[in-house]
């Protein structure tokens, strides 16, 4: 498994623990104290950024090519993959209370970062996602 492989792991990990962890989080606020202050769970989400920290931890090899030509179009198809899955996720979320509540209705601008947070988080889980797609998931011919 090359130093790529192992960051997407870190951020796939990070972001599905954190979404899983602040999921668990809004139930059980919205059991104690409601829905609108339940909505506050959601900033567990926080958990994803130590998805941030892998390239970090996960140092370059010495001595061997770590990146050749192969890497850098999965790079380049993964980034593409996010980047069309963050407008998708962008678009949804914005044109989806426009037809459910209508032309004249209004939300609160406190959605405004959610949205960009999750476009955020949707753009880095796929394109983590397809660069382990694309090299398998195991690693396989990559040690």
């Amino acid at each position: 498994m090359n130093r790529l492989q192992k960051i997407a792991w870190s951020v796939v990990i990070t972001i599905s623990a954190g979404f899983v962890v602040s999921c668990i989080a809004v139930a059980i606020l919205y059991v104690k104290v409601g829905m609108p202050k339940a909505v506050a769970g959601f900033a567990l989400i926080g958990i994803a950024g130590l998805g941030g920290l892998g390239p970090l931890i996960f140092k370059k090899d010495k001595g061997k090519v770590s990146f050749d030509e192969r890497d850098r179009q999965i790079k380049e198809k993964a980034a593409l993959g996010g980047f069309a899955a963050a407008f998708l996720f962008a678009g949804l979320a914005c044109m989806i209370p426009f037809f459910i509540l209508g032309p004249k209705a209004s939300i609160s601008v406190t959605w405004l970062p959610n949205i960009w947070m999750g476009t955020f988080l949707t753009a880095f889980f796929v394109y983590s996602a397809a660069i382990l797609i694309q090299y398998g998931w195991k690693g396989g011919d990559n040690e």
